[in-house]
Protein backbone atom coordinates (compact mmCIF):
# COMPACT_ATOMS: atom_id res chain seq x y z
CA UNK A 1 0.00 0.00 0.00
CA UNK A 2 1.09 3.58 -0.66
CA UNK A 3 0.70 4.54 2.95
CA UNK A 4 3.78 2.54 4.02
CA UNK A 5 5.87 5.32 2.43
CA UNK A 6 4.15 7.96 4.53
CA UNK A 7 6.96 8.67 7.00
CA UNK A 8 7.41 12.41 7.36
CA UNK A 9 4.34 13.06 9.47
CA UNK A 10 4.71 10.31 12.00
CA UNK A 11 8.38 11.17 12.50
CA UNK A 12 7.22 14.62 13.55
CA UNK A 13 4.27 13.19 15.55
CA UNK A 14 2.04 15.64 13.69
CA UNK A 15 -0.48 15.18 10.92
CA UNK A 16 -2.19 17.92 8.93
CA UNK A 17 -5.86 17.37 8.21
CA UNK A 18 -8.84 19.18 6.77
CA UNK A 19 -12.53 19.43 7.71
CA UNK A 20 -11.99 20.43 11.33
CA UNK A 21 -15.13 22.51 11.64
CA UNK A 22 -18.39 21.16 13.07
CA UNK A 23 -21.81 22.52 13.95
CA UNK A 24 -20.67 22.50 17.61
CA UNK A 25 -18.01 25.11 16.74
CA UNK A 26 -20.72 27.53 15.64
CA UNK A 27 -22.47 26.98 18.99
CA UNK A 28 -19.33 27.25 21.09
CA UNK A 29 -17.87 30.42 19.59
CA UNK A 30 -21.14 32.38 19.37
CA UNK A 31 -20.44 34.61 22.36
CA UNK A 32 -23.75 35.94 23.62
CA UNK A 33 -23.02 37.26 27.12
CA UNK A 34 -21.04 40.38 28.02
CA UNK A 35 -18.53 40.74 30.85
CA UNK A 36 -16.89 43.94 32.05
CA UNK A 37 -15.97 46.19 34.96
CA UNK A 38 -17.39 45.84 38.47
CA UNK A 39 -19.72 48.80 37.90
CA UNK A 40 -20.83 47.46 34.53
CA UNK A 41 -21.56 43.96 35.90
CA UNK A 42 -23.27 45.14 39.10
CA UNK A 43 -25.82 47.03 36.96
CA UNK A 44 -26.56 43.97 34.81
CA UNK A 45 -24.55 45.35 31.87
CA UNK A 46 -27.28 47.89 31.02
CA UNK A 47 -24.96 50.62 29.74
CA UNK A 48 -25.98 51.08 26.10
CA UNK A 49 -27.51 54.54 26.73
CA UNK A 50 -25.20 55.56 29.58
CA UNK A 51 -21.58 55.35 28.53
CA UNK A 52 -19.06 56.81 30.90
CA UNK A 53 -17.69 53.34 31.75
CA UNK A 54 -14.77 51.71 29.98
CA UNK A 55 -16.64 48.43 29.49
CA UNK A 56 -19.65 50.28 28.04
CA UNK A 57 -17.50 51.22 25.04
CA UNK A 58 -17.65 47.59 23.89
CA UNK A 59 -21.45 47.57 23.56
CA UNK A 60 -21.96 51.16 22.32
CA UNK A 61 -18.94 53.02 20.89
CA UNK A 62 -20.60 56.36 21.67
CA UNK A 63 -19.97 55.65 25.36
CA UNK A 64 -16.43 57.04 25.20
CA UNK A 65 -17.61 60.54 24.28
CA UNK A 66 -19.71 60.69 27.48
CA UNK A 67 -16.56 60.77 29.64
CA UNK A 68 -15.76 64.19 31.09
CA UNK A 69 -12.17 63.25 31.99
CA UNK A 70 -9.47 60.97 30.65
CA UNK A 71 -9.35 57.72 32.60
CA UNK A 72 -7.59 54.35 32.86
CA UNK A 73 -9.06 51.22 34.49
CA UNK A 74 -8.29 47.60 35.35
CA UNK A 75 -10.59 44.68 36.39
CA UNK A 76 -10.22 41.33 38.19
CA UNK A 77 -12.69 38.47 38.61
CA UNK A 78 -13.28 35.53 40.95
CA UNK A 79 -15.82 32.90 39.94
CA UNK A 80 -17.39 30.15 42.06
CA UNK A 81 -18.97 27.59 39.77
CA UNK A 82 -21.38 24.83 40.77
CA UNK A 83 -22.59 22.52 38.00
CA UNK A 84 -25.51 20.13 38.21
CA UNK A 85 -25.72 17.51 35.45
CA UNK A 86 -28.42 15.09 34.48
CA UNK A 87 -28.26 12.15 32.07
CA UNK A 88 -31.37 9.96 31.76
CA UNK A 89 -32.60 11.13 35.20
CA UNK A 90 -29.23 10.35 36.83
CA UNK A 91 -27.88 13.45 38.57
CA UNK A 92 -24.31 14.58 39.29
CA UNK A 93 -22.74 17.73 40.70
CA UNK A 94 -19.33 19.42 40.60
CA UNK A 95 -17.73 22.53 42.05
CA UNK A 96 -14.81 24.66 40.87
CA UNK A 97 -13.23 28.07 41.61
CA UNK A 98 -11.59 30.27 38.97
CA UNK A 99 -9.59 33.51 39.16
CA UNK A 100 -9.03 35.64 36.09
CA UNK A 101 -8.11 38.97 34.59
CA UNK A 102 -11.37 40.65 33.54
CA UNK A 103 -10.24 43.40 31.17
CA UNK A 104 -8.72 46.86 31.10
CA UNK A 105 -9.01 50.10 29.17
CA UNK A 106 -8.09 53.73 28.75
CA UNK A 107 -9.91 56.77 27.35
CA UNK A 108 -8.40 60.15 26.43
CA UNK A 109 -10.80 63.11 26.23
CA UNK A 110 -10.19 66.33 24.28
CA UNK A 111 -12.82 69.08 24.42
CA UNK A 112 -13.65 72.71 23.74
CA UNK A 113 -16.72 74.73 24.61
CA UNK A 114 -19.09 73.15 22.06
CA UNK A 115 -17.69 69.73 21.14
CA UNK A 116 -15.69 66.87 22.53
CA UNK A 117 -13.43 64.25 20.94
CA UNK A 118 -12.29 60.99 22.57
CA UNK A 119 -9.85 58.18 21.77
CA UNK A 120 -10.10 54.93 23.71
CA UNK A 121 -8.96 51.33 23.98
CA UNK A 122 -10.85 48.62 25.82
CA UNK A 123 -10.15 44.93 26.36
CA UNK A 124 -13.46 43.12 26.90
CA UNK A 125 -14.33 39.46 27.59
CA UNK A 126 -17.05 38.23 25.26
CA UNK A 127 -16.97 34.62 26.44
CA UNK A 128 -15.36 32.88 29.39
CA UNK A 129 -14.91 29.18 28.62
CA UNK A 130 -13.69 28.17 32.10
CA UNK A 131 -15.73 25.17 33.20
CA UNK A 132 -15.18 21.75 34.75
CA UNK A 133 -17.56 18.93 35.63
CA UNK A 134 -17.93 15.16 36.01
CA UNK A 135 -21.12 13.51 34.78
CA UNK A 136 -22.21 9.99 35.75
CA UNK A 137 -25.28 8.08 34.65
CA UNK A 138 -26.74 4.97 33.08
CA UNK A 139 -27.56 4.65 29.40
CA UNK A 140 -28.79 1.98 27.00
CA UNK A 141 -26.84 3.62 24.15
CA UNK A 142 -23.10 2.86 24.06
CA UNK A 143 -19.92 4.34 22.62
CA UNK A 144 -19.87 1.52 20.06
CA UNK A 145 -22.53 3.46 18.12
CA UNK A 146 -20.13 6.40 17.86
CA UNK A 147 -17.52 4.24 16.15
CA UNK A 148 -20.09 2.39 14.01
CA UNK A 149 -21.33 5.72 12.67
CA UNK A 150 -17.88 6.82 11.50
CA UNK A 151 -16.82 3.36 10.26
CA UNK A 152 -19.79 2.96 7.93
CA UNK A 153 -18.48 2.69 4.36
CA UNK A 154 -14.77 2.70 5.30
CA UNK A 155 -12.89 -0.23 3.64
CA UNK A 156 -11.60 -2.67 6.25
CA UNK A 157 -8.18 -2.80 4.60
CA UNK A 158 -7.71 0.88 5.52
CA UNK A 159 -8.10 0.03 9.21
CA UNK A 160 -5.44 -2.69 9.34
CA UNK A 161 -1.82 -2.30 10.43
CA UNK A 162 0.50 -3.97 7.90
CA UNK A 163 4.16 -4.92 8.15
CA UNK A 164 6.47 -1.92 8.56
CA UNK A 165 3.55 0.17 9.81
CA UNK A 166 2.64 1.39 13.29
CA UNK A 167 -0.50 2.63 15.01
CA UNK A 168 0.92 6.12 14.69
CA UNK A 169 1.73 5.93 10.99
CA UNK A 170 -1.68 4.52 9.98
CA UNK A 171 -3.63 6.98 12.16
CA UNK A 172 -1.61 9.86 10.68
CA UNK A 173 -2.04 8.59 7.13
CA UNK A 174 -5.81 8.29 7.53
CA UNK A 175 -6.08 11.79 8.98
CA UNK A 176 -4.01 13.33 6.21
CA UNK A 177 -5.74 11.54 3.34
CA UNK A 178 -9.29 10.79 4.52
CA UNK A 179 -9.94 12.88 7.63
CA UNK A 180 -11.44 12.61 11.08
CA UNK A 181 -14.07 9.93 10.31
CA UNK A 182 -11.56 7.33 9.17
CA UNK A 183 -9.40 7.97 12.23
CA UNK A 184 -12.38 7.23 14.50
CA UNK A 185 -13.14 4.05 12.55
CA UNK A 186 -9.49 3.01 12.98
CA UNK A 187 -9.59 3.57 16.77
CA UNK A 188 -12.82 1.61 17.14
CA UNK A 189 -11.54 -1.27 15.00
CA UNK A 190 -8.06 -1.55 16.52
CA UNK A 191 -9.47 -1.42 20.07
CA UNK A 192 -11.89 -4.30 19.20
CA UNK A 193 -15.04 -2.27 19.88
CA UNK A 194 -16.25 -2.92 16.33
CA UNK A 195 -15.51 -5.60 13.75
CA UNK A 196 -16.17 -6.05 10.04
CA UNK A 197 -19.54 -7.55 9.09
CA UNK A 198 -19.88 -10.90 7.31
CA UNK A 199 -21.51 -9.74 4.11
CA UNK A 200 -21.57 -6.12 3.06
CA UNK A 201 -18.46 -4.20 2.06
CA UNK A 202 -17.68 -1.38 4.50
CA UNK A 203 -20.28 -2.55 7.04
CA UNK A 204 -19.37 -3.14 10.66
CA UNK A 205 -20.90 -4.73 13.74
CA UNK A 206 -20.45 -4.09 17.44
CA UNK A 207 -18.48 -6.46 19.67
CA UNK A 208 -20.34 -5.08 22.70
CA UNK A 209 -23.41 -6.55 24.39
CA UNK A 210 -25.31 -4.55 26.99
CA UNK A 211 -28.66 -3.46 28.36
CA UNK A 212 -27.82 -0.60 30.71
CA UNK A 213 -24.32 0.86 30.77
CA UNK A 214 -22.51 2.94 33.37
CA UNK A 215 -21.07 6.06 31.72
CA UNK A 216 -18.75 8.70 33.16
CA UNK A 217 -17.93 11.95 31.35
CA UNK A 218 -15.21 14.26 32.67
CA UNK A 219 -14.81 17.63 30.94
CA UNK A 220 -12.31 20.38 31.70
CA UNK A 221 -12.47 23.60 29.66
CA UNK A 222 -10.54 26.84 29.85
CA UNK A 223 -9.97 29.89 27.68
CA UNK A 224 -11.54 33.19 26.65
CA UNK A 225 -12.87 35.13 23.70
CA UNK A 226 -11.40 38.63 24.05
CA UNK A 227 -12.41 41.68 22.07
CA UNK A 228 -9.88 44.52 21.73
CA UNK A 229 -11.67 47.74 20.76
CA UNK A 230 -9.95 50.80 19.27
CA UNK A 231 -12.47 53.59 19.68
CA UNK A 232 -13.10 57.08 18.34
CA UNK A 233 -15.90 59.19 19.86
CA UNK A 234 -17.36 62.63 19.19
CA UNK A 235 -20.04 64.75 20.87
CA UNK A 236 -21.78 68.02 20.00
CA UNK A 237 -23.22 70.41 22.57
CA UNK A 238 -23.29 67.59 25.11
CA UNK A 239 -26.53 66.31 23.51
CA UNK A 240 -25.46 64.04 20.64
CA UNK A 241 -22.75 61.42 21.20
CA UNK A 242 -21.40 59.19 18.44
CA UNK A 243 -18.61 56.64 18.14
CA UNK A 244 -17.02 53.85 16.15
CA UNK A 245 -15.07 50.76 17.21
CA UNK A 246 -12.55 48.79 15.24
CA UNK A 247 -12.49 45.44 17.02
CA UNK A 248 -9.82 42.78 16.99
CA UNK A 249 -10.84 39.39 18.35
CA UNK A 250 -8.61 36.88 20.11
CA UNK A 251 -9.87 33.39 20.96
CA UNK A 252 -8.34 30.52 22.90
CA UNK A 253 -10.31 27.40 23.78
CA UNK A 254 -8.88 24.28 25.44
CA UNK A 255 -10.84 21.16 26.31
CA UNK A 256 -9.93 17.79 27.77
CA UNK A 257 -12.79 15.31 27.43
CA UNK A 258 -12.58 11.90 29.10
CA UNK A 259 -15.28 9.28 28.60
CA UNK A 260 -15.44 5.92 30.39
CA UNK A 261 -18.00 3.17 29.93
CA UNK A 262 -18.51 -0.17 31.69
CA UNK A 263 -21.30 -2.46 32.90
CA UNK A 264 -21.44 -4.68 29.81
CA UNK A 265 -23.08 -8.10 29.77
CA UNK A 266 -20.92 -10.98 31.07
CA UNK A 267 -20.80 -12.56 27.59
CA UNK A 268 -19.80 -9.29 25.88
CA UNK A 269 -16.36 -9.20 24.25
CA UNK A 270 -16.06 -5.55 25.32
CA UNK A 271 -15.95 -4.96 29.09
CA UNK A 272 -14.66 -1.39 29.41
CA UNK A 273 -13.93 1.59 27.14
CA UNK A 274 -11.85 4.65 28.02
CA UNK A 275 -11.58 7.48 25.46
CA UNK A 276 -9.63 10.68 26.05
CA UNK A 277 -9.61 13.63 23.65
CA UNK A 278 -7.76 16.95 23.79
CA UNK A 279 -8.74 19.98 21.73
CA UNK A 280 -7.00 23.33 21.41
CA UNK A 281 -8.43 26.09 19.22
CA UNK A 282 -6.80 29.42 18.38
CA UNK A 283 -8.70 32.18 16.64
CA UNK A 284 -8.27 35.77 15.49
CA UNK A 285 -10.77 38.01 13.82
CA UNK A 286 -12.24 41.46 13.36
CA UNK A 287 -15.52 43.38 13.50
CA UNK A 288 -16.79 46.96 13.50
CA UNK A 289 -19.31 48.83 15.62
CA UNK A 290 -21.10 52.15 15.30
CA UNK A 291 -23.28 53.77 17.91
CA UNK A 292 -24.93 56.93 19.13
CA UNK A 293 -26.48 58.31 22.32
CA UNK A 294 -29.03 61.12 22.29
CA UNK A 295 -29.45 63.14 25.45
CA UNK A 296 -32.84 64.86 25.99
CA UNK A 297 -32.79 66.53 29.42
CA UNK A 298 -32.73 63.58 31.88
CA UNK A 299 -33.55 60.99 29.20
CA UNK A 300 -30.91 59.18 27.17
CA UNK A 301 -31.53 56.93 24.16
CA UNK A 302 -28.79 54.71 22.74
CA UNK A 303 -28.50 52.78 19.48
CA UNK A 304 -25.62 50.62 18.31
CA UNK A 305 -24.88 48.06 15.64
CA UNK A 306 -22.12 45.44 15.57
CA UNK A 307 -21.17 43.99 12.21
CA UNK A 308 -20.68 40.23 11.79
CA UNK A 309 -17.44 38.98 13.33
CA UNK A 310 -15.09 37.16 10.95
CA UNK A 311 -13.00 34.58 12.85
CA UNK A 312 -10.13 32.55 11.42
CA UNK A 313 -9.71 29.45 13.58
CA UNK A 314 -7.02 26.77 13.79
CA UNK A 315 -7.57 23.57 15.78
CA UNK A 316 -5.36 20.81 17.16
CA UNK A 317 -6.60 17.50 18.54
CA UNK A 318 -5.18 14.31 20.00
CA UNK A 319 -6.79 11.04 21.15
CA UNK A 320 -6.11 7.95 23.26
CA UNK A 321 -8.38 4.93 23.66
CA UNK A 322 -8.13 1.97 26.03
CA UNK A 323 -10.37 -1.11 26.16
CA UNK A 324 -10.73 -4.27 28.22
CA UNK A 325 -11.55 -7.13 25.84
CA UNK A 326 -12.41 -10.75 26.67
CA UNK A 327 -10.49 -13.15 24.44
CA UNK A 328 -9.97 -16.91 24.58
CA UNK A 329 -7.06 -16.58 26.99
CA UNK A 330 -8.85 -14.12 29.31
CA UNK A 331 -9.23 -10.39 29.75
CA UNK A 332 -6.81 -8.30 27.66
CA UNK A 333 -6.29 -4.55 27.86
CA UNK A 334 -5.61 -2.70 24.60
CA UNK A 335 -4.10 0.78 24.73
CA UNK A 336 -4.24 2.56 21.38
CA UNK A 337 -2.18 5.74 21.58
CA UNK A 338 -1.45 7.24 18.13
CA UNK A 339 0.87 9.78 19.81
CA UNK A 340 -0.17 12.22 17.11
CA UNK A 341 -1.34 15.82 17.11
CA UNK A 342 -3.85 16.51 14.35
CA UNK A 343 -3.36 20.04 13.05
CA UNK A 344 -6.35 21.07 10.95
CA UNK A 345 -6.46 23.58 8.16
CA UNK A 346 -7.54 27.07 9.19
CA UNK A 347 -11.20 27.77 8.59
CA UNK A 348 -13.34 30.90 8.60
CA UNK A 349 -16.43 31.30 10.77
CA UNK A 350 -18.70 34.33 10.49
CA UNK A 351 -20.58 35.14 13.69
CA UNK A 352 -23.80 37.16 13.34
CA UNK A 353 -24.32 40.89 13.78
CA UNK A 354 -25.98 42.42 16.85
CA UNK A 355 -28.36 45.36 17.20
CA UNK A 356 -28.84 47.17 20.52
CA UNK A 357 -31.52 49.62 21.67
CA UNK A 358 -31.09 51.30 25.05
CA UNK A 359 -32.88 53.84 27.18
CA UNK A 360 -31.88 55.43 30.49
CA UNK A 361 -33.22 58.06 32.84
CA UNK A 362 -30.97 60.18 35.07
CA UNK A 363 -32.41 61.41 38.39
CA UNK A 364 -30.08 64.37 38.69
CA UNK A 365 -27.24 63.64 41.10
CA UNK A 366 -29.24 61.00 42.99
CA UNK A 367 -29.08 58.08 40.57
CA UNK A 368 -30.29 56.47 37.36
CA UNK A 369 -32.19 53.59 35.74
CA UNK A 370 -31.14 51.92 32.50
CA UNK A 371 -32.51 49.29 30.11
CA UNK A 372 -30.88 47.46 27.15
CA UNK A 373 -32.59 45.33 24.51
CA UNK A 374 -30.38 43.35 22.13
CA UNK A 375 -31.25 41.23 19.10
CA UNK A 376 -28.96 38.64 17.54
CA UNK A 377 -29.78 36.49 14.51
CA UNK A 378 -27.67 33.46 15.36
CA UNK A 379 -28.80 31.57 12.25
CA UNK A 380 -26.78 34.07 10.20
CA UNK A 381 -23.59 32.39 11.40
CA UNK A 382 -21.74 30.82 8.50
CA UNK A 383 -18.70 28.73 7.62
CA UNK A 384 -17.05 30.14 4.51
CA UNK A 385 -14.60 28.71 1.97
CA UNK A 386 -14.70 31.80 -0.23
CA UNK A 387 -16.77 30.43 -3.12
CA UNK A 388 -19.66 28.50 -1.54
CA UNK A 389 -18.93 25.29 -3.46
CA UNK A 390 -17.83 23.10 -0.56
CA UNK A 391 -20.61 20.54 0.01
CA UNK A 392 -19.50 19.76 3.58
CA UNK A 393 -19.55 23.44 4.60
CA UNK A 394 -22.88 23.90 2.85
CA UNK A 395 -24.33 21.06 4.96
CA UNK A 396 -23.06 22.75 8.14
CA UNK A 397 -24.55 26.06 7.07
CA UNK A 398 -27.86 24.34 6.39
CA UNK A 399 -27.78 22.95 9.95
CA UNK A 400 -27.09 26.44 11.29
CA UNK A 401 -30.07 27.88 9.43
CA UNK A 402 -32.29 25.06 10.63
CA UNK A 403 -31.18 24.73 14.27
CA UNK A 404 -30.07 28.19 15.39
CA UNK A 405 -32.34 30.99 16.56
CA UNK A 406 -33.46 33.52 13.94
CA UNK A 407 -34.20 36.27 16.48
CA UNK A 408 -32.61 35.76 19.87
CA UNK A 409 -33.50 38.52 22.32
CA UNK A 410 -31.53 39.58 25.38
CA UNK A 411 -32.40 42.17 28.01
CA UNK A 412 -30.42 43.96 30.69
CA UNK A 413 -31.76 46.25 33.41
CA UNK A 414 -29.82 48.20 36.01
CA UNK A 415 -29.93 51.07 38.47
CA UNK A 416 -27.62 53.17 40.61
CA UNK A 417 -28.31 55.24 43.73
CA UNK A 418 -25.79 57.83 44.91
CA UNK A 419 -25.07 58.93 48.47
CA UNK A 420 -22.34 61.59 48.23
CA UNK A 421 -19.25 59.59 47.18
CA UNK A 422 -20.92 56.19 47.71
CA UNK A 423 -22.78 54.45 44.86
CA UNK A 424 -25.18 51.52 45.38
CA UNK A 425 -26.06 49.40 42.33
CA UNK A 426 -28.26 46.51 41.25
CA UNK A 427 -29.22 44.79 38.00
CA UNK A 428 -30.92 41.95 36.15
CA UNK A 429 -30.01 40.25 32.87
CA UNK A 430 -31.33 37.55 30.56
CA UNK A 431 -29.54 36.16 27.49
CA UNK A 432 -31.07 33.69 25.06
CA UNK A 433 -28.46 31.43 23.47
CA UNK A 434 -28.01 30.29 19.87
CA UNK A 435 -29.45 26.78 19.78
CA UNK A 436 -33.22 26.32 19.35
CA UNK A 437 -33.40 22.67 20.43
CA UNK A 438 -30.86 22.70 23.26
CA UNK A 439 -32.44 25.67 25.06
CA UNK A 440 -29.26 27.60 25.93
CA UNK A 441 -29.95 30.56 28.23
CA UNK A 442 -28.32 32.69 30.92
CA UNK A 443 -30.20 34.72 33.53
CA UNK A 444 -29.26 36.33 36.81
CA UNK A 445 -29.12 39.28 39.19
CA UNK A 446 -26.30 41.53 40.29
CA UNK A 447 -25.39 44.12 42.89
CA UNK A 448 -22.44 46.27 43.80
CA UNK A 449 -20.97 49.28 45.50
CA UNK A 450 -18.57 52.00 44.39
CA UNK A 451 -16.57 54.62 46.25
CA UNK A 452 -15.35 57.81 44.60
CA UNK A 453 -12.17 59.36 45.99
CA UNK A 454 -12.01 62.22 43.51
CA UNK A 455 -9.33 60.98 41.15
CA UNK A 456 -9.74 57.29 42.00
CA UNK A 457 -12.83 55.07 41.80
CA UNK A 458 -12.95 51.72 43.58
CA UNK A 459 -15.79 49.38 42.60
CA UNK A 460 -16.92 45.98 43.78
CA UNK A 461 -19.65 43.94 42.09
CA UNK A 462 -21.22 40.51 42.47
CA UNK A 463 -23.32 38.51 40.05
CA UNK A 464 -25.40 35.42 40.72
CA UNK A 465 -26.60 33.78 37.57
CA UNK A 466 -27.77 30.53 36.09
CA UNK A 467 -26.41 29.18 32.82
CA UNK A 468 -28.55 26.33 31.51
CA UNK A 469 -27.39 24.27 28.54
CA UNK A 470 -28.50 21.02 27.01
CA UNK A 471 -25.62 19.23 25.33
CA UNK A 472 -24.84 15.95 23.56
CA UNK A 473 -22.40 13.28 24.73
CA UNK A 474 -21.00 13.20 21.18
CA UNK A 475 -22.08 14.90 17.98
CA UNK A 476 -22.52 11.59 16.12
CA UNK A 477 -23.61 8.08 17.09
CA UNK A 478 -23.76 8.51 20.86
CA UNK A 479 -25.95 11.63 20.75
CA UNK A 480 -27.84 11.31 24.04
CA UNK A 481 -28.61 14.71 25.55
CA UNK A 482 -27.53 15.69 29.06
CA UNK A 483 -28.25 18.84 31.08
CA UNK A 484 -25.60 21.28 32.24
CA UNK A 485 -27.16 23.55 34.86
CA UNK A 486 -24.58 26.04 36.16
CA UNK A 487 -25.00 28.22 39.23
CA UNK A 488 -22.30 30.88 39.29
CA UNK A 489 -21.24 33.52 41.77
CA UNK A 490 -18.85 36.03 40.25
CA UNK A 491 -17.11 38.80 42.19
CA UNK A 492 -15.55 41.68 40.27
CA UNK A 493 -13.11 44.28 41.54
CA UNK A 494 -12.17 47.38 39.51
CA UNK A 495 -10.04 50.44 39.91
CA UNK A 496 -10.17 53.47 37.61
CA UNK A 497 -7.95 56.54 37.79
CA UNK A 498 -8.51 59.98 36.26
CA UNK A 499 -5.58 61.17 34.16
Amino acid sequence: MLRKYFYLYFILNVTFSSLAQTFEDALRYNSFMHEGSARYNSMGGAFGALGGDLSAISINPAGSSVFTNSKVGFNLNYKNLKIFNQLNNYKSSSKKDFYSYAGAGVVLVFENRRSKFSVAYNNHILRDFDSSFILSGKNNNGIDNYFLYYADGVPTEDLLIYDNETTQSVYSYLGENYGFADQQAFLGYQSYIINEGDDDFGKYVSNALYNNLDQNLDIFRTGNHFKHSINLGFSVNNHLFTGININMHELLFEETKTFEEFGYANNSNVQRVFLKEDLIAFGTGFSFQVGSIIKIKQLRVGLSYSTPTILNIEEETSQIIETDIIKKDGLTTYNIDPNTINIYEEYELKLPSKSLFSIAYIFGSRGLLSFDYEITKFNNAKFDDGNGNDSYLNSLNYSIKKNMAGNSESIRFGGEYRLKNLNLRAGYFYYKGPDIDLKNKISGVSAGVGINYGYVDLDLGIKKYNDFIKNKLYSRGLTDIYDVDKDLYSVYASISIKL
